[in-house]
């Protein structure tokens, strides 16, 4: 992983890590690749965008790689379209940094994502409106509907 990419992960850890509850977050690259996390009280849940939303499905390989970082696969028979990923709090912060550096490998290596510059991110609160998400160093996009 280069540099570039550690420091996404650590500073994604560190954004998590201050998710109020009930926020939502979306990290993307174009071409619809993309994680969206959702905070609640107790859980803190990822997804990352699957085949059915893709240009260029991920390859086998990714896809095994995505299974052994702790992702579930898509179910399409469950209407179930992304990869998934939840954690219950509390969470130390060594288990934050993993959880950020699956999401790291999983949009250079599954999706295809060059660098973290290409990404942009959005999030907000169904109490407060949109997340100061500064912390994390990429254009931030205001929100719109939610």
């Amino acid at each position: 992983m280069t540099t570039d990419w550690e420091r996404f992960v650590q500073v994604l850890a560190r954004c998590l890590a201050q998710l109020p509850s009930r926020a939502t977050l979306i990290i993307a690259a174009p071409g619809n690749r993309y994680v969206q996390f959702v905070q609640f009280d107790i859980k803190l849940s990822a997804e990352l965008a699957g085949n059915r939303y893709l240009a260029q499905p991920m390859s086998a390989a990714a896809e095994r790689m995505l299974r052994e970082l702790g992702w579930r696969a898509p179910v399409s028979r469950l209407e179930i379209d992304n990869w998934q990923r939840s954690l219950f709090w509390p969470l130390a912060e060594p288990v934050l940094v993993e959880f950020a550096r699956s999401v790291a490998l999983g949009l250079q290596h599954a999706l295809g994502v060059r660098a973290p510059s290409e990404l942009r991110a959005m999030g907000w609160t169904e109490a407060s409106g949109d997340l100061d998400l500064t912390i994390l160093g990429l254009v931030v996009k205001p929100s719109t509907d939610h």
